[in-house]
């Protein structure tokens, strides 16, 4: 007969700080032997949190997982959570939902409302058994959260064109040029750009875009074809969007978990400005932990797959933005051409409190055409320094997700190439290939043994902090034909997952 033997439990409370999102006071309760399973309790709390019924009829999240590792080894494995969403126990106020993989759970506001979240002895229930653990092993765990933005399903224009101007390389209509395409439950117009190495791939056969079915290449509406995938996450359907852009806190942690010799692999050498995540091993630190990371494109997919999270498509990165307003020529994030001009300058530079100190009369909204400093200011610094909370202030997409336009380009899967057509929208399982990089079937560029930069699949969109106005703007596409040839300065990005 079983008896009770606790998981002995080693405390590593994270603060992953963007809007101070913090766990706390973790420990292993109610373990049970027979089911082999207990919970994982812990606080969080975070800063800035909202959800409304009223437009954009949606809330910020957090994204909690967890790693752990016998404490007798080495190596870092990912919690297998239940995914019945009755096992977690919920703090009153809040709203806990299991996902289908058991990688992770969400949890945020349970009715409208806006201010700062501190829930206590949240409770996540970990299947121990299915991970291969014995009652009496003793391990270490971590907790991580991760801040995200519920983007409803819904409507949404691709492309910026007028009718006589759009963006460089805009998607258009190909019956309708410099018009912007609206993407919805049924097949769009056939959609183009005026690229050429677009063009190739775009408008030669035709390619139709189903707001929830995918892509239909040749507008049959089959879905069967040669070229043709069901299943490309094209932006309509419901996602959780990171709020903010991967921190180089963040980053070390990531490269904390890694096992023996995957950050050396994955993890390229960085000189860039502003950029202060060095380590070796299995101990990276950042002196600046809030402020956004460049890495590469296989960085970036490496970290998201050990977070169980995914790419975003360059279709969902409009959406995110734009909303379901009609798309403005040379819009930014915020839903205006309206930009600060004048270059910044910061208070309590490289501080988890860095702050604008040179905002405009209405708004100091993007890190662009930044000249003296050089490099991304830390995530989140336009609401933090905001005094009026618009949109054009703060920077905020119609949904409240930050910096998409400025301060670091975000690396997204690419339209125009079929190996980015192919992406079916699969989440990583928490574990990166041997190698570091990722290892999930069917993402672009990066199988876990693929490492060249040449390859196809992803793009560079929403511009970075020395870029022009124009090329922040939310339908650019300049990088379409660079965004594998250019160094790791300057990329970046985050994650999205499928509720």
């Amino acid at each position: 007969m079983k008896t009770k033997i606790g998981l002995l439990f080693c405390l590593s409370a994270n603060m992953l700080l963007a809007n101070n999102v913090t766990i706390e006071n973790v420990s292993l309760t109610n373990q049970n032997t027979t089911t082999d399973v207990k919970d994982i309790q812990f606080d969080i709390s975070w800063d800035n949190s909202w959800r409304t019924t009223a437009t954009p009829n949606n809330w910020d999240a957090c994204w909690v997982f967890a790693k752990y590792r016998l404490t007798s080894g080495t190596v870092w494995n990912h919690v297998t959570l239940s995914i019945t969403n009755g096992d977690h126990t919920a703090p009153t106020g809040s709203v806990i939902d299991a996902v289908s993989d058991g990688k992770g759970i969400f949890i945020y506001r349970s009715a409208d409302g806006s201010g700062n979240n501190e829930w206590d002895n949240v409770a996540i229930n970990w299947d121990y058994g299915t991970d291969g653990l014995a009652d009496n092993d003793s391990v270490e765990v971590c907790v991580f959260a991760i801040e995200m933005v519920n983007i409803p399903a819904g409507n949404f224009d691709l492309g910026d064109g007028n009718g006589t101007s759009e963006s460089t390389y805009a998607f258009e209509s190909v019956a309708n040029n410099n018009l912007a395409v609206a993407i919805s439950t049924t097949l769009s117009e056939m959609i183009e750009t005026d690229a050429a190495n677009d063009d190739a791939q775009l408008s030669s056969t035709g390619l139709y875009l189903d707001g929830d079915g995918g892509i239909d290449l040749n507008g049959n509406g089959s879905f069967s074809d040669a070229g043709d995938n069901a299943s490309f996450p094209v932006g309509y359907n419901e996602v959780y969007c990171m709020k903010y852009e991967i921190t180089q806190g963040q980053y070390a942690e990531f490269a904390n978990k890694l096992n023996n010799g995957q950050a050396a692999a994955i993890i390229a050498t960085n000189s860039a400005a502003r950029i202060n995540t060095s380590g070796s091993g299995t101990s990276w630190s950042s002196t600046t932990p809030n402020r956004a990371q460049d890495m590469s494109w296989y960085e970036l997919c490496a970290y998201l797959d050990w977070a169980a999270l995914r790419p975003m498509t360059e279709t969902e990165f409009e959406k995110i933005c734009r909303g379901e307003n009609s798309a403005v020529y040379a819009e930014k994030a915020w839903g205006t051409t309206n930009l600060h001009a004048t270059i910044y300058t910061v208070s309590f530079d490289g501080t988890g409190s860095e702050q604008i100190t040179t905002m405009g009369t209405f708004t100091g909204n993007a890190c662009y055409n930044v000249t003296d400093l050089g490099g991304p200011f830390r995530v989140g610094i336009f609401a933090a320094s905001s005094a009026n909370n618009t949109r054009e202030e703060t920077g905020g997409t119609y949904y409240g997700v930050m910096e998409m336009s400025g301060n670091i380009s975000e690396g997204v899967v690419y339209l125009g190439d079929p190996d980015g057509r192919d992406f079916d929208g699969s989440h990583g399982d928490g574990y990166v290939h041997s190698t570091g990089f990722a290892n999930v079937s069917g993402w672009p560029a990066y199988d876990g043994t693929d490492n060249n930069l040449n390859d196809g699949g992803f793009i560079l969109r929403g511009g970075y902090y020395s870029n022009t106005a124009a090329r922040i703007s939310v339908s650019n596409r300049t990088y379409n034909n660079t965004h594998h040839t250019s160094g790791v300065n300057a990329y970046g990005g985050r994650g999205v997952r499928t509720p």
